[in-house]
């Protein structure tokens, strides 16, 4: 048997096959049981620009003993890190408001109203303590989370304590609980 004389046959029969199913698959308007198949203008998913909710300052933090310490690194610097729970917030635009208060070895209060965005991994200060009251900062923008200085505990709010890596969205009293019971936040000094 000579199998050159049957090329000519399945050439013929692949020719016939391809002219029979091309209706069907170069047709614009193919389509399945979900819908038509392609790229549709209307479908695309619109990705709405983030806003910023509105901020409301909380009450003066209490006594030392009320507030939180952070397990933190502050870069050699004399100062120990508290956190108010009572002014913990976690804002409908997944951004986590606070107030930090930095105790200085002579016993002097550093107190910011803070807020951590999760998804940009920024953070803004929104008003600082002066005399038992709070003052506004005009115009304050979103910063980058940094490692250097004083300012290292902010990373490990994030890291640690407020911006779940599975970008879900943390209620406020979850992230108190991680305060209270987080025993080894994992610090380093970079």
């Amino acid at each position: 048997m000579n199998p050159c004389k049957f090329l000519p046959v399945w050439s013929a029969f692949v020719m016939a096959c391809c002219l029979l199913l091309s209706p069907a698959v170069f047709s614009e308007d193919t389509t399945f049981e979900d819908g038509p198949v392609g790229f549709d203008r209307g479908m695309q998913l619109e990705k709405t620009p983030w806003q910023e909710g509105s901020i409301d300052l909380p009450a003066w933090p209490g006594k030392l003993s009320q507030l939180i310490e952070l397990n933190v690194s502050t870069a050699g610097l004399p100062y120990r890190v508290y956190l108010d729970p009572a002014s913990l917030v976690t804002g409908s635009d997944r951004v986590v408001r606070y107030t930090s208060v930095l105790v200085s070895s002579s016993g002097v209060w550093n107190v910011t109203y803070e807020g951590l965005h999760c998804g940009e991994r920024k953070y803004r200060r929104f008003a600082y303590g002066d005399n038992g009251q709070w003052q506004v900062i005009a115009n304050s923008t979103w910063e980058p989370v940094t490692v250097r200085g004083v300012g290292q505990y902010r990373k490990v709010l994030y890291d640690v304590y407020f911006c779940d890596v599975g970008n879900r969205y943390l209620e406020t009293g979850e992230l108190v609980r991680r305060l209270r019971h987080t025993n080894d936040p994992a610090i380093t000094e970079e």
